[in-house]
């Protein structure tokens, strides 16, 4: 049973080298598999869209007030929270009208609390 399950996740075979450290220590060469993780530096394609933790039905188009009402009614009142996944938002988006008023509506709810 382990043995098919570790052979349907594994992706790629890594194979170290024995060597021996200074003082003496002879390390053994070791063989594993692990999940294939692409080119370092690269994020995968599925994982470089926001997913916010609460859906906080917030609209770039929407007035000041209806915008903040929403957030803050999405996250129960919580002040910080809201301020929190507002800043969020602001963080990873590259649309800079969206960056600029989730930045706004974090700084009010961080100086309100």
């Amino acid at each position: 049973m382990q043995k098919d399950k570790q052979s349907i996740m594994a992706k790629i075979k890594v194979t170290r080298k024995s060597y021996t450290r200074k003082d003496g220590t002879v390390v053994k060469g070791t063989t594993y598999y692990t999940e294939d993780k692409g080119k370092p530096g690269k994020t995968p394609e599925s994982q470089k869209f926001f997913h916010p933790k609460v859906k906080m039905n917030w609209h770039k188009e929407d007035s000041e007030e209806t915008r903040r009402t929403n957030a803050l009614k999405a996250h129960e009142g919580n002040e910080l929270a809201t301020a929190r996944a507002l800043q969020e938002l602001a963080n990873v988006t590259t649309d800079t009208e969206t960056k600029k008023l989730a930045k706004v509506d974090a700084d009010y709810f961080f100086l309100k609390k």
